[in-house]
């Protein structure tokens, strides 16, 4: 998968900026240099800023690693599932930070527990999504990218959804042999790879995902009712409804979008 993203950037001329540093001992964003931060007002911001101390605190102390962050759909602010990889990683500089890569994903939010179960076998026996909130997944040196998505593709738990039909079939061509650059055009062609910027949709993640590169499993999908994103009719946003559930009101204004 790290070559697909290599091949990505290189077709493009990207430069690898998906990245956090640390600066007196504070995440700060690798291009613009700014401090991330979380407005804790809310008792949702509250929960992501307590996962930017554990971010920090393990970038800090650790020299090596990968971790992840699983952030479950929540209405009126995440409109889908998410799940988010840090890798530390040093520059031909020496100066240490983490690769970010976000993953979109249109399972139910329930689901984010059984991955959570996958990865420590703590989450087991939990209920309630939001215990992921502010939780640091510290994962073995073997654990990469792909291990993720195979994770979250399993498919023994209720009937595949189109992400994880996307992300079973990336994860064949892969070991098909294929090559990393052509699969990573097939992405960028199916809107994988490119298609959104920030986060999954608008919320206080955005500042946490600012600085991850976007890999959009949901890109271009259809359903029973057509396309599972349309734009506000009363101020223009653009909404990303789950698959095969209509939505009544925009994620966004709150506006009345039903037919």
């Amino acid at each position: 998968m790290e070559e697909i993203i290599s091949a990505s950037n290189e077709t493009h001329r990207k430069p690898d900026e998906y990245r956090y540093k640390s600066v007196n001992e504070k995440l700060v964003d690798y291009k613009t240099g700014e401090e991330i931060k979380i407005d804790s007002s809310t008792k949702l911001g509250q929960k992501e800023a307590e996962f930017l101390d554990v971010l920090n605190y393990w970038f800090n102390e650790n020299e090596t690693g990968t971790a992840v962050w699983i952030s479950p759909s929540l209405e009126g602010f995440y409109p889908c599932n998410k799940i988010t990889a840090y890798k530390i990683e040093y520059l031909e500089t020496g100066e240490k930070t983490t690769f970010n890569v976000t993953i979109l994903f249109d399972t139910p939010k329930d689901h984010t527990i059984k991955i959570a179960s996958e990865l420590n076998p703590v989450f087991l026996e939990a209920k309630d999504p939001e215990i992921l909130r502010n939780k640091l997944f510290s994962l073995n040196e073997e654990f990469d990218i792909l291990s993720l998505l195979k994770t979250i593709g399993v498919k023994q738990y209720f009937p595949e959804t189109p992400s994880q039909v996307n992300i079973n079939y990336f994860i064949d061509q892969i070991y098909s042999g294929r090559d990393p650059r052509e699969i990573a055009m097939e992405m960028e062609k199916r809107g994988v790879i490119g298609k959104f910027s920030v986060s999954c949709g608008a919320g206080l993640g955005k500042s946490l995902n600012g600085g991850s590169l976007i890999l959009d499993f949901r890109g271009g999908l259809e359903d029973e009712y057509g396309s599972l994103e349309f734009p506000c009719p009363h101020c223009g946003a653009i909404n990303i409804r789950p698959f095969g559930h209509l939505i009544n009101n925009c994620q966004s204004c709150g506006g009345d979008v039903r037919c």
